[in-house]
């Protein structure tokens, strides 16, 4: 029986410090299972925080400052940090050439990706209520909660500066980068479905989960974060700040301003996906590197995906009650 020669030396004595590459299977797995333990921690200190500010506080639950202090400490300096510790161990994808948006395809993506996110989430709302009917409970939307019962200035600073920033670290940069070797549209779809997941909130999957797809082809194509966290910054600052701004008050013209803006930035979307559709590339490995069902049967996906459909259930119910 042969010896494997990258395992031993000329003298057939063992060699030292060799690793076996990580299979493709094995780093899909990983993946799915590092953004369950990411999410796993994000929570548990998000409880422990919640715990410290009840105990000295009873009533910091009530503070505008609350939710987002939450958010910001799991995400940023908890989650984040994780991640990237954990997919240090998967091996990088290669990279192209990097290359700049000119101002006005960059304005494109802006009004394809604003449109997406209106239409995806109508849907979105469409369904959660839906589900919140057949369950017997009342809908209501956990984002609006959070956003009315938050401090609009630090809401706009962590959802328009400081949310993009690691939420694009982590999808875009972090895990695009490993995914990335196993073809444009898995990873683009896989990254996407990812960012959907990871907001645990039904009515925010689905156009989460559009806006992921949309920035994780921005970011191959250019092989630049930079234009995603941009779009990111700015679709925040639309859903945030600048519209119920015009909306607040029971302001007619600001209201009908916000309907023009959303039906008609749908429209302008729409048209710009389909004229643009010849120029949609998506490259591919000359051969599959796994079989088409490896990339969500597998150990960590599936861990990811029943913990996630999970909470956002779970979070249904709760909304509801």
């Amino acid at each position: 029986m042969e010896e494997n020669n990258n395992f031993f030396d000329d003298n057939h004595n063992p060699v030292e410090n060799q690793t076996v590459p990580m299979s493709d299977v094995k780093i899909l797995s990983r993946c799915g299972l590092y953004l369950s333990l990411m999410s796993l921690v994000v929570f548990a200190s998000q409880y422990i925080l919640m715990f410290i500010l009840n105990k000295l506080d009873p009533k910091a639950q009530e503070a505008d400052w609350y939710g987002v202090l939450l958010t910001l400490v799991g995400v940023v300096f908890v989650g984040l940090p994780v991640f990237y510790g954990l997919m240090k161990k998967i091996p990088d994808s290669e990279t192209g050439e990097k290359k700049n948006v000119p101002v006005g395809k960059f304005l494109g993506y802006f009004i394809i990706c604003v449109g997406c996110t209106y239409a995806a989430n109508y849907i979105g709302s469409f369904i959660s209520a839906f589900l919140a009917f057949m369950m017997g409970v009342n809908f209501t939307n956990p984002l609006e909660n959070f956003v009315y019962a938050s401090d609009m200035t630090l809401l706009l600073i962590y959802g328009v500066i400081i949310a993009p920033i690691a939420e694009e670290l982590i999808f875009r940069k972090i895990l695009l980068d490993k995914l990335r070797r196993f073809g444009d549209l898995p990873a683009i779809l896989l990254s996407g479905i990812a960012f959907g997941i990871f907001h645990f909130n039904l009515s925010q999957f689905f156009y989460a989960a559009v806006l992921g797809i949309l920035f994780a082809y921005i970011t191959i194509r250019t092989n630049r974060i930079i234009y995603s966290i941009l779009l990111h910054m700015m679709i925040n600052f639309m859903g945030l700040g600048f519209v119920p701004l015009l909306a607040s008050d029971n302001n007619v013209l600001g209201a009908v301003f916000v309907l023009i803006w959303i039906f008609g930035s749908m429209t302008a979307g729409s048209l710009l996906v389909i004229f643009n559709t010849k120029n949609i590339l998506l490259y591919r490995p000359i051969k599959p590197l796994v079989r088409r069902k490896d990339y969500v049967i597998n150990p960590g996906s599936i861990i990811f995906i029943v913990l996630g459909v999970g909470i956002m259930l779970l979070s249904l119910v709760g909304a509801g009650m």
